[in-house]
């Protein structure tokens, strides 16, 4: 059994392993091999120790192997890793052997760190070196197959032995980190930063070095001085001064007759072409000459060939000839047919009127001479759309100067296909978009000599061109045609014949054609120029029989060229044989049309098939340069940029194509692509090795900053394409910029346009070959191999698209990674700063990046940033546009806007591209808006980049284009069924979506190339078609996004009559020398009308450009999640939310404050008897005014506010609150005064026996004052005598006073709960429950499951049911509070008042709930309430009783009585102490009124000036964060998280006291300012019942009308009922005046004792509390997030749908734990939700709900609304690390495992905690 033991597992030979994987092979085959041995049958210890021995030797003999493989190929580091490992163990490097013998579980050691350290190693070396490094240094710290830890001398030793083995080969930021750890290291601070560096969250000592070499890089770049060109006013000055000198009369007269002269010379530039205004909206025709260059720049725009054939002449109709006028004589007959024909042989020709209309050309070339370089580039070419004609030669007028415009001419393009003959079998070449300018081809020149009546060189030239279906050139016989042209003679227009590759083309190669206008013998520096550059010469003769000197010189100059001249004679019909072969000549007078132009056809032919030259325009460039034209290229600006832009693209051209964005780009290629990917994966978070999707979120977060930091060594610095390129940009003038910008994108088409081309035939060679084996019948497996080299080919189509945009998003991503790690720099600013400028001057811009799939939403955001400081924050429609790739979309946007979106050279850029549209003024007035936006898609379904992703992609970027438009054009091409499938299914989705986030953009249906669009019948069936394959879509649609849909009217607004534009086919023939439909551009225009006509209905939709910014980050960040409708927030709604609550908390405070005032003067006027009844109608009336000034005040701002389209979704809710908060605030001021008048009227009985009692002492007293009147009596015998009578008196009411009934209390709750509860054996339940005892819940005894509940959450049941019975609790407290204040008798309707809101708040518990509330519950609760507040009930009566006993009141007002008594004795004398008793008794009333007006006046002072209440409940509670923050007192936050409502109401309490007490002491200030007013009033008050009552003739009871009259004047301001003052009105005081002036000297004293005690006053001073009035202005919903405790931020109680709020916080404050563990949770509820974890909402086991359908868990979790959204405050995350111990106590649980505190969150400061809060 031995024997056959050791063969089968014999060991291998001694190893040779040269690579990691093959040494863990081997150790697997060790751990198999003592494995084996060990559990053999039979096995002894000594063959388990050889087998162990054996096992130790092979081990160290690999390891030894593979670290001399590792030593021979340099790789250090790895070599490193293993030794690192290996030393751990026990391996000896000298002898490559182990300390001591291996087991199976050291190999698996080996085996498992291994394996961990190398995959983490090259994960992050891919991504960042020095942290790869870093994870090596901390593993060498750390490693140890030991539980216990290395000690500092071991982890000493391991650090020199690693630094010692890398040395010179550390990167910069590993040096920085052992650096700053080298003097003393601490090794636990060591190991926590290489961590942190890891995690790429370190702040690298070298970074702030690093950052400032950047930032002078920057700098550096923006001050290069590149040599600036002269600027366009500068080089033009001269030039203009000295053309508007020599320019000739009639040129200029011609130019003011079309209102061009303040555009002469060059001051057209193309912002005229692309603005939008009010009438290119109609296809009118001009009614005045003025209107001929707009009307003709319009139509160029829409490519409408007819512009050419524009006039305007007087009259109704300016078509027909006038009529001349006739005299009588003239109509008589003539006398003879020879006097006929003698009128005719002597009739002059009509003069030309001056007044006749223009000649189109002359409109044609006076708008070329008033536009500048860039305007003529664009109208040239529109005009070669149009296969029109184009100036090639120009003479300037009035001069002798020639122009020859190859800019105008430099961005045509082309497409034929000829035949090359360069073999036997002639092959067919493709030419497709190429610029003209730069194609050789063979030029021939028509020249006339001569002057042809017959005959017209132009329509010869239009028959060969285009066989006289189309007129290229103008000429005579075209409609508006006439014989005076001022401005044509002389130039040299130049066209090109396009072959298509058929057999029926008029030449087989790509042929020039030009026309010198005019006789030939005038132009003899033009003839020259044509000469030198023709292939051939086409001459019109005429009159050659009589041919002056000067044209028989020119003819015989071309006779004796070597370039072949044919003649056309106008005056020979034939002409005889034996000419030349080089000379041809053909009489053409009265020839069959056909048969000459055959004829001529082929002669040319013939002649171009010899050797003859070949010349591109830029070749002309020199010649023309010889003659001295004016050559627009050699502008200085276009020179220098032209030099700029060559010198950069020669740097392209030393790479490799498709490796210059990878070399010279680096940002975009695969960092930026990581970054992408790290950053989708934020949205998407999941628990990750058993770390919290928060320590999974910090991770990313560090990852993505590594990236960044990548980026920026990558970037910087900047390589020798960027820092030029930026520098050039930022230094030149704006025309520089634009001539460079042009330059770039012709000479990077030229860089890749051939290669692409080629790149894509072999692409699509493929494809076909690849679907041609899909079809084959055999079924055979597709070869792998084509599928590899077809993605291969499609990587490399990607990688060799380089263009002018690459280059743009190349500074895009520079800004986003600066922008990331450093803070804002002027030069860093200058990033965006360029591209706003391009925007504004008509580039189009990259919105997002089609090859990462990716928004940056920095860049584009700083883009917003910088346009709106530069235009100010406009107002603008976006229209978006949505269509496949090839589909005429680029044409018609080009068609209708003038815009180049389509980004050259056949790239296929992927992505959404923005360019700006301004409207002019008028039209902006009528729009409502400043600027369109048009943003298009590049790349939808592009074959090169089709595959699953893309599909997903193209998807993502249709949702994001139509949910940032307000209008969507949709373009349709042709009747293919799968390509309209395509674009309607992206278009049906994303329309889908955008209704169910509430967005609601239109789209307009574009079908193009639908054949005939006139049959009425053609249109129906094809709408109906339309309309059936939009319903189909829509339904496949909806079952995707899971909703119920049928239609696609559903969806949108959409009538299929209006929504879909048909549209001709683009070109009249077959192109390449079809020009453009006239159909086509009259469906432009009225397409374009349309737009505008929605534009102008969808004025609630349209953004400003800082609203449009955050419309653009919340649907990409939306579209991030898997579920965009589930994650989309609407920022900006939100924005505009908290703005109306801001404004709704004014509103409210006004009408509160407003209602208070009411309140205290109604008081005022009950408790003065002078007010027995309130109304609704009077309450209302008293407010009316008020509440109708803060209406209009709503509907204004409702009205007028910037977004009050948005706004008008709220409209109705907020008037509904408004109306039920003046409700309420009425409905309380009603019950309080009705209260009042009814306890008022309760002790109205009582009164009046205390009055009937007062009235008889009052008598009596004055009896005995009579007596005792005139005597000179002491006050000492005067107060003898009073008590003699008030003892007697005293006696008499004792005896006769009936005493109060004293109300058994307990008796009578006893009665009215048996009354209540009817209950058998209840009176001994009442007597035998417990007093003096809290009420405690017994859920089995209180509650009862509902039978269709499958199971009951006790702990839940216990929470809700615990928070219904405290609120039962504290209102029936609050109530008997309020009794206890108002000083009530006790009242048997005080026990069902307890019973009703036991009952109510019984009745709140939620008909979902899974049980039910027993009646044990209501007699327990009712039992302990009525109990407890018996006793209070007691203390209430008995004080009551008291107050009111007769003896005891009268007793209570003796001293008054004896006042009253003593004056009664002194007469007249007695005014004085009248006016101080007077006082005393205003003294306490003054008191209470300064209380109440001063409470609410500090409320209103702090609301309008402490910032803490100047906005909603959102602003406050911030200022509470920041408060706790700064007191750093967990007892407060704990408070605050969990009673938040009663933490307000302290922390609004300490505010008020702190803002009143504080070392201003305002509370002294508000009292005075109170006091002074209401002083005011009692002077006024004295003065004015003085004045009403002193000149009353009776003299009898003027005291009386007096006090009556000051009463009155004071009812509504202080309590002072006219009855406490009875004992004043019978005094014989008749000197009114008198008793006024002893007021005034009586007042102060009562005055000055007031601010004696305000001095000493704080807030028990006031019944009615500030802070409770601020505190009631602040109230709205204060639900608590379920899972994390957040309150709810709606301010409005009662708020209409759910709960939400901005920010959610970790759920470990609120509790929540992983079940099983002692682990605290972390993450945040709203990452939570978008994640696949899934939570118990009970302590129980069952059930368990998915976050992401978190409704499902019911109340509170179903009235939530909580939206996927990572971002959380650093102010929570700050909370958590710094009171970790605290939260750990408070819940009994710890933050370990997967509850662990991200490192990133520990170094959070204070600091950066408060600053985020300040963020808006």
């Amino acid at each position: 059994m031995q024997w056959i033991f050791q063969t089968d597992h014999r060991l291998p030979k001694t190893p040779n392993v040269s690579e990691l994987e093959e040494l863990l092979q081997t150790l697997q085959q060790m751990m198999e091999h003592i494995h084996a041995v060990t559990y053999a049958p039979g096995t002894s210890a000594p063959a388990v120790q050889e087998a162990k021995r054996e096992a130790t030797l092979t081990t160290g003999l690999a390891i030894h192997s593979l670290l001399r493989s590792l030593q021979e190929r340099a790789q250090k580091d790895m070599e490193l890793l293993v030794l690192l490992i290996a030393t751990s163990t026990g391996y000896q490097v000298g002898s490559s052997t182990f300390q001591h013998l291996l087991g199976h579980a050291e190999i698996q050691y080996l085996a498992q760190a291994m394996a961990v350290a190398h995959e983490q190693y090259v994960t992050l070396k891919d991504q960042d070196t020095a942290r790869a490094e870093a994870s090596l240094l901390l593993m060498g710290l750390t490693v140890t197959p030991q539980s216990k830890e290395l000690s500092p001398e071991q982890k000493r030793e391991r650090l020199l032995f690693m630094e010692g083995h890398m040395e010179g080969l550390w990167s910069t930021g590993t040096k920085n980190v052992l650096q700053k750890h080298r003097e003393c290291p601490d090794w636990e601070m060591l190991e926590r930063d290489l961590n942190s560096f890891i995690g790429g969250s370190l702040e690298e000592t070298g970074d702030d070095v690093r950052m400032q070499n950047i930032l002078k890089d920057m700098e550096d770049t923006f001050q290069t001085t590149e040599p600036s060109s002269p600027s366009k006013s500068e080089s033009g000055a001269n030039e203009s001064k000295a053309n508007e000198a020599t320019a000739n009369q009639e040129f200029l007269q011609l130019l003011k007759r079309l209102g061009l002269e303040s555009h002469y010379p060059r001051k057209m530039g193309t912002g005229h072409f692309h603005i939008i205004c009010k009438t290119s909206l109609h296809d009118s025709q001009p009614s005045k000459d003025q209107e001929l260059p707009f009307h003709f720049l319009q139509k160029l725009l829409t490519v409408d060939y007819r512009m050419r054939y524009l006039t305007c002449g007087d009259g109704s109709n300016p078509r027909l000839a006038p009529v001349l006028e006739t005299t009588k004589q003239e109509h008589e007959p003539s006398d003879s047919f020879e006097n006929f024909l003698h009128c005719l042989k002597e009739a002059a020709p009509r003069p030309a009127t001056s007044d006749g209309h223009l000649h189109p050309m002359d409109l044609q070339m006076a708008i070329f001479h008033c536009t500048d370089d860039f305007m003529r580039q664009s109208i040239a070419t529109k005009l070669a759309f149009c296969q029109l004609a184009l100036p090639l030669l120009v003479p300037k007028p009035g001069t002798a100067q020639i122009e020859f415009p190859l800019w105008a001419l430099s961005q045509i393009k082309r497409s034929w296909k000829e035949a090359e003959k360069s073999g036997q079998q002639p092959r067919m070449s493709s030419h497709n978009n190429k610029l003209i300018h730069q194609a050789e081809t063979p030029i021939v020149s028509f020249i006339r000599v001569g002057t042809s009546a017959s005959s017209s060189k132009s329509q010869l030239l239009n028959a060969l061109l285009s066989k006289q279906r189309h007129d290229t050139f103008f000429h005579r016989h075209c409609q508006g045609s006439t014989r005076e042209c001022l401005l044509m003679a002389g130039v040299v227009e130049i066209a090109w014949y396009c072959p298509r590759g058929s057999p029926d083309d008029t030449f087989e190669c790509c042929v020039a054609f030009c026309n010198l206008h005019g006789d030939a013998r005038d132009h003899g520096a033009q003839l020259q120029f044509l000469q030198e550059i023709s292939a051939l010469n086409v001459a019109l003769v005429s009159d050659s029989e009589h041919m002056d000197d000067r044209g028989k010189k020119l003819l015989c100059d071309l006779w004796q060229s070597q370039t072949p001249l044919v003649c056309l004679l106008t005056d020979k019909e034939k002409v005889a044989a034996g000419q030349s072969s080089k000379t041809i000549t053909i009489g053409i007078k009265n020839r069959n049309e056909a048969e000459m132009l055959d004829e001529l056809t082929k002669t040319i032919r013939n002649l171009l098939e010899g050797s003859n030259p070949r010349f591109s325009l830029d070749a002309c460039l020199d010649k023309a340069r010889l003659h001295g034209f004016l050559v627009d290229e050699d502008r200085p600006e276009c020179v220098t940029a032209k030099a700029k832009a060559k010198e950069l693209v020669t740097l392209l051209k030393k790479e490799k194509l498709s490796e210059i964005k990878s070399q010279l780009l680096p940002l975009q290629g695969k960092l930026w692509h990581q970054w992408c990917q790290k950053d989708k994966e934020l949205t998407r978070l999941q628990e990750k090795g058993g770390r919290s999707i928060e320590h999974h979120r910090s991770h990313i977060e560090s990852e993505k900053a590594a990236i960044r930091r990548k980026q920026l060594e990558r970037a910087f610095p900047l390589n020798q394409l960027m820092k030029p390129f930026l520098g050039f940009l930022q230094s030149q003038p704006a025309d520089t910029k634009k001539y460079f910008l042009q330059w770039m994108k012709v000479f990077m088409d030229d860089l890749s346009s051939d290669r692409l081309e080629e790149l894509r035939r072999d692409y699509h060679k493929l494809w076909s070959e690849i679907l041609e084996k899909k079809k084959s019948k055999e079924k055979t497996s597709l070869n792998p191999e084509l599928l590899s080299r077809l993605e291969a080919l499609s990587d490399e189509i990607n990688d060799s698209s380089v263009g002018l945009e690459h280059l743009m998003r190349e500074v895009g991503q520079i800004y986003e990674a600066l922008e990331a790690t450093s803070s804002k720099n002027e030069n860093v600013v200058k990033l965006p700063q360029m591209a706003a400028e391009l925007m504004v001057s008509g580039y189009p811009v990259e919105l997002m990046d089609g090859d990462a799939s990716y928004l940056p939403l920095r860049w584009v955001g700083a883009i917003f940033d910088s346009l709106i400081e530069r235009l100010g924050d406009k107002r603008v429609f976006v229209l978006s546009v949505l269509g496949l790739q090839s589909t005429g979309k680029s044409t018609l946007l080009n068609a209708m806007f003038g815009l180049q979106f389509n980004v050259s050279a056949g790239r296929c850029t992927r992505g959404a591209f923005m360019q700006l549209l301004p409207l002019d003024e008028q039209l902006q007035q009528d729009m409502g808006f400043d600027y369109m936006l048009v943003v298009d898609t590049e790349g939808l379904r592009a074959i090169e980049m089709a595959n699953k992703q893309s599909l997903n992609h193209d998807n993502e970027l249709a949702t994001f284009v139509i949910g940032i438009g307000n209008v969507t054009l949709i373009n349709v091409f042709g009747e293919n069924p799968s390509e309209m499938q395509d674009v309607l299914q992206i278009a049906v989705q994303a329309l889908l979506r955008m209704k169910k986030v509430n967005l609601s953009p239109s789209c307009l249906f574009v079908h193009q190339n639908v054949g005939e669009v006139t049959a009425k019948e053609q249109n129906m069936e094809g709408q109906r078609r339309f309309q059936e394959k939009l319903d189909e879509m829509t339904v496949a649609a909806a079952q995707q996004e899971c909703c119920v849909v049928s239609s696609f009217s559903d969806v949108i607004r959409f009538d299929v009559n209006t929504h879909i534009h048909y549209f001709a086919h683009l070109w009249e023939g077959n192109p390449p020398m079809a020009p453009p439909n006239p159909a086509y551009s009259h469906n432009v225009q009225q397409l374009k009308s349309k737009i505008l006509q929605a534009a102008k209905e969808s004025q609630g939709s349209i953004l400003t450009l800082s609203s449009l910014k955050v419309r653009i980050g919340d649907l990409w960040n939306a579209l991030l999640n898997e579920n965009f409708v589930f994650s989309f927030k609407n920022s900006l709604e939100i924005a505009v939310y908290r703005k109306l609550e801001t404004a709704f908390s004014q509103w409210t405070w006004r009408l509160r404050s407003h209602v208070l005032d009411v309140q205290m003067r109604l008081d005022n006027r009950i408790r003065n008897g002078d007010f027995q009844q309130v109304t609704r109608e009077h309450l209302e009336g008293l407010v009316q005014e008020t509440s109708d000034a803060i209406v209009t005040d709503m509907k204004n701002y409702f009205r007028e506010e910037k977004h009050c389209e948005m706004l008008s979704q709220w409209k109705g809710s907020t008037e509904r609150k408004l109306e039920e908060l003046k409700e309420n605030l009425l409905h309380e001021t009603q019950k309080k005064c009705e209260n009042l008048i009814e306890l008022q009227k309760t002790q109205s009985k009582l009164d009046a026996r205390k009055s009937e009692y007062e009235d008889e002492l009052l008598r009596k007293s004055r009896e005995l004052a009579l007596t005792l009147k005139g005597k000179s009596l002491s006050e000492r015998e005067l107060r003898d005598k009073f008590t003699s009578l008030w003892n007697k008196w005293i006696a008499e009411v004792s005896r006769a006073a009936p005493p109060l009934e004293r109300v058994d209390i307990d008796v009578e709750i006893e009665n009215v709960l048996l009354e209540h509860f009817k209950e058998p054996g209840f009176h001994a339940r009442i007597r035998s429950f417990p007093k003096h005892r809290g009420f405690s819940l017994d859920l089995k005894k209180h509650i009862t499951k509902k039978k269709d509940s499958k199971t009951l959450n006790v702990s839940n049941v216990d929470v809700i049911l615990q928070d219904i019975t405290d609120n039962i609790i504290k209102r029936v407290w609050a109530n008997i509070d309020k009794k206890e204040q108002e000083k009530r008798d006790y009242s048997r309707t005080f026990i069902h008042e307890i019973l009703h809101e036991v009952q109510e708040g019984v009745n709140s518990v939620s008909s979902d709930a899974p049980f039910r509330v027993n009646k044990d519950y209501i007699i327990d609760l009712s039992l302990y309430l009525c109990g407890t507040a018996a006793e209070r009930f007691k203390a209430m009566h008995e004080a009551f009783r008291k107050a009111n006993d007769p003896v005891t009141y009268l007793n209570s007002k003796r001293e008054d009585y004896f006042t009253c008594f003593q004056m009664s004795c002194q007469g007249a004398t007695s005014v004085t102490a009248f006016a101080v008793f007077l006082r005393d008794k205003l003294a306490p009333a003054l008191r209470r009124a300064i209380s109440e007006r001063t409470a609410k006046a500090i409320a209103g002072d702090m609301q309008g000036k402490v910032p803490d209440f100047q906005g909603n409940r959102a602003n406050l509670d911030v200022c509470i964060l920041r408060f706790l923050a700064q007191e750093e007192k967990f007892q407060y936050f704990k408070r605050y998280l969990k009673h938040p409502e009663e933490f307000f109401q302290w922390y609004i309490e300490r505010r008020v006291e702190s803002y009143c007490l504080g070392e201003s002491r305002r509370l002294e200030n508000f009292l005075d300012s109170s006091l002074d007013v209401l002083y005011g009033n009692i002077l006024s008050a004295v003065a004015s019942s003085t004045r009403r009552v002193k000149d009353r003739k009776d003299q009898k009871d003027k005291i009386s009308l007096w006090l009556d009259e000051f009463c009155r004047e004071l009812t509504e301001l202080i309590n002072l009922p006219r009855s406490d003052l009875k004992g004043l009105e019978h005094q014989e005081i008749t000197d009114i005046e008198f008793l006024s002036k002893a007021m005034a000297e009586a007042l102060p004293a009562m005055k000055d004792k007031l601010r004696e005690e305000f001095a000493v006053a704080d807030l028990r001073w006031f019944e009615r509390k500030p802070h409770t009035i601020l505190a009631e202005q602040f109230w709205g919903c204060w639900a608590q997030c379920p899972f994390c405790g957040a309150v709810c931020t709606n301010t409005m109680q009662g708020h209409d749908g759910d709960h939400q709020l901005l920010f959610h916080r970790p759920q470990a404050l609120r509790g929540w734990w992983f079940r099983g563990t002692e682990e605290l949770c972390v993450d945040i509820c709203s990452s939570s939700v978008a994640s696949d974890r899934r939570f118990y909402p009970t302590p129980e086991d069952y059930p368990i709900y998915p976050y992401k359908r978190y409704r499902d868990a019911g109340p509170p979790f179903s009235n939530w609304k909580i939206l996927p959204d990572p971002s959380m405050q650093a102010y929570w995350k700050w909370f958590v690390s710094h009171f970790r111990t605290d939260i750990e106590t408070w819940h009994d649980k710890k933050f370990q495992g997967r509850g662990e505190i991200p490192e990133a969150w520990q170094r959070i400061t204070k600091q950066e905690a408060l600053a985020e809060l300040d963020k808006p």
